[in-house]
């Protein structure tokens, strides 16, 4: 493994269109959304944390006031990749691999990062995957070896396919719950996420 930073990628940019409002501005624990996720990744020893913001990016601004760099995507409307590679370009060079969050997980605690920085650091695998019994989710973590790869997706494939093309590369990192990686898309969702 290349360095011994790590940093965070918040993805922020999205417009939400099937929960009808920006997600990253519903309130969690007192918290906006894109604060909380940025608040754990700083809690998680994440160095630096970069949240990608992009749909209503004035209001995004305002409600983070994290310690963190906030870079604008004006490509957000092509698909997560367009904030992927803004995150990326971001980063600096001594950052030897990046964990990318979603901004709509916010039962995602840094307790799980941190594990999930550990599994990367005792292993010989450049990819770390958030799992629920044997369900794949995000946050997932790259090693600064696949960044050109990582930088070079479309749409709204994320790293997804990376993964899923080079599955003896990918160590697994078990959630505490079925709700610990549930990612707010749908109003249902995120009574769902509160409930519990």
């Amino acid at each position: 493994m290349t360095g011994d930073r790590i940093a965070g990628i918040v993805l922020a940019a999205g417009e939400s269109k099937r929960l009808g409002q920006p997600k990253q501005l519903l309130s969690w624990n007192g918290k906006s959304l894109v604060e909380h996720a940025a608040r754990t990744a700083l809690a998680a020893g994440l160095d630096p944390v970069v949240v990608v913001i992009g749909y209503r990016g004035d209001e995004m601004r305002q409600a983070l006031h994290a310690p963190v760099t906030v870079v604008e995507n004006p490509d957000w409307r092509e698909g997560i990749s367009t904030s992927l590679r803004a995150g990326l370009k971001a980063l600096p060079e001594d950052a030897g691999a990046a964990i990318l969050l979603l901004v709509d997980q916010p039962r995602v605690d840094a307790r799980h990062l941190k594990a999930m920085v550990e599994a990367y650091r005792s292993s010989v695998q450049p990819i770390v995957v958030s799992t629920y019994q044997g369900r794949r989710s995000s946050p997932t973590l790259f090693d600064r070896s696949l960044f050109d790869e990582l930088a070079h997706a479309t749409g709204d494939s994320g790293g997804r396919s990376l993964v899923q093309d080079h599955p003896a590369w990918v160590t697994n990192v078990e959630a505490d719950g079925e709700l610990a990686l549930l990612d707010v898309d749908t109003l249902d969702d995120w009574q769902r996420i509160q409930d519990a």
